[in-house]
């Protein structure tokens, strides 16, 4: 038996990792037993994560994971689970959703063989809980385990509900993030197993009014204000493990810290801010900032790059920048971030701004080593996550500490946030270990 091999260097690392603790997650509560269950994510491109076929979701892997296309078709990695179809047809239905769980969890499986169910609503709502994360139950037909026509009978309820129970055979639910379904599938397995320990009693359930006003609601965007240091991490990895795991979406504004404060003094206010850290202190006390929620972030010093196969210039000593400054066609570098008003002052103590400005390439704002890409400069200055930005672009290094220049960064909560609950958890998880592992990774260092 032949089998397609997981790539060498599997795409999605962050939804990879955020799919891999779901499924765990399920095994450890007792959700999913053997090789049974599956969970899928939606990827930012289309395309959707699926566990594996046979998977064991106690030890699944990253690179256990089978990437499927919006039909479910096969694109990489291990062959996907048989019910990869009915996970993209789900998602097909319900375009605000990211992930896809289904289990054969014991209470709610025996639920879906009684007799006398209601097809539209199989469990009534007995907590508020359920109401909260479930909200109603359709029951789709039994159909064999790999039948395609079960995508059609689950897509189409899927258009009107996020849970489904699947007849002698267990519940599907789809949720904006996997944290979410994860819940839901939790909560509606222990409803289950109240509604059997109810059977043939007396007992009460919230009414349509109550249940209502718990229905389930798509969270809020949290609005993000970030200096241009930590775009490379946010990109590559941090924003994507938010999103997959929370179903909160973040609507980024990434500038120089100076150009984001000229923002906010006209009147926006971001949910969560990152920037440089003076910055926020002053804000904080002003009010625009929750000051109780300050947090540093990282911090950042300054580098050089040069052309794509250019070779590298001595930088190692402030003699050796100083000939590397002087002796460039044009040395690139911003003015208004933090790294190029350093860069300014640095070049005033050393005796040489009038040499160096005389041809240097002033980028407004943005990656200076664009310059260095398109031909306009032979060298680019900037913080180095920022030179990190432009991968054709080759970083030699960091200037000599001797006359090296940190930014330390910090996060905070608007004082106006729009959603508290969204834009903690965001703050959380900017601080977290694994994001203070890829700012490591794209050039920053940990606060001090």
């Amino acid at each position: 038996m032949t089998t397609t091999p997981a790539p060498a260097h599997p795409s999605h690392a962050a939804g990879r990792t955020a799919v891999v603790a779901t499924a765990r997650a399920l095994a450890a509560r007792g959700l999913v037993h053997g090789r049974t269950g599956n969970v899928s994510l939606r990827t930012g491109d289309g395309r959707i994560l699926v566990t594996a076929t046979g998977a064991d979701l106690s030890a699944v892997g990253p690179r256990d994971l089978s990437l499927v296309d919006a039909d479910g078709g096969h694109l990489d990695g291990p062959p996907p689970s048989k019910e990869a179809f009915l996970h993209a047809a789900v998602l097909r239905a319900r375009p605000e959703a990211r992930a896809v769980v289904h289990t054969h969890s014991p209470h709610a499986t025996a639920v879906s063989c009684l007799d006398g169910l209601d097809p539209d609503d199989a469990l009534p709502p007995l907590t508020a809980y359920y109401a909260l994360r479930v909200g109603r139950l359709p029951l789709v037909p039994y159909f064999a385990p790999g039948d395609r026509r079960l995508a059609a009978a689950a897509g189409e309820r899927a258009r009107t509900d996020a849970a489904l129970l699947l007849r002698h055979h267990g519940p599907v639910v789809a949720a904006p993030g996997l944290d979410a379904a994860l819940d839901a599938v939790e909560e509606l397995e222990q409803t289950a197993r109240i509604f059997l320990l109810l059977r043939g009693t007396d007992h009460a359930r919230l009414t349509e009014e109550q249940r209502g006003a718990l229905r389930p609601r798509p969270p809020r965007p949290v609005a993000l204000f970030s200096a241009l240091a930590v775009k490379k991490a946010l990109d590559d990895t941090v924003l994507e493990a938010f999103t997959s795991t929370t179903g909160i979406d973040v609507d980024g504004v990434y500038e120089p810290t100076n150009v984001l404060l000229r923002q906010i003094e006209g009147g926006a206010r971001p949910d969560v801010l990152v920037g440089v850290t003076g910055a926020l202190e002053k804000l904080a006390a002003s009010g625009v900032l929750s000051a109780p929620s300050l947090r540093p972030l990282a911090r950042v010093g300054i580098g050089v790059a040069v052309p794509p196969g250019a070779p590298a210039v001595d930088i190692a000593t402030t003699g050796a920048l100083v000939r590397a400054l002087t002796s460039a066609r044009s040395v690139a570098y911003s003015r208004t971030g933090a790294s190029g008003v350093a860069f300014a002052a640095l070049l005033q103590r050393l005796g040489i701004a009038d040499e160096v400005n005389s041809r240097a390439t002033v980028v407004e704002k943005g990656f200076t080593a664009l310059a260095v890409t398109d031909g306009r400069a032979d060298l680019a200055v900037q913080q180095l996550s920022e030179l990190r930005f432009v991968p054709r672009a080759r970083v030699v290094g960091p200037f000599p500490e001797e006359v090296q220049h940190y930014t330390d960064l910090s996060v905070a909560l608007g004082a106006d946030a729009v959603d508290r609950a969204g834009a903690g958890a965001l703050l959380r998880h900017l601080t977290s270990a694994p994001a203070l592992a890829a700012y490591r990774a794209a050039g920053l260092e940990d606060p001090r």
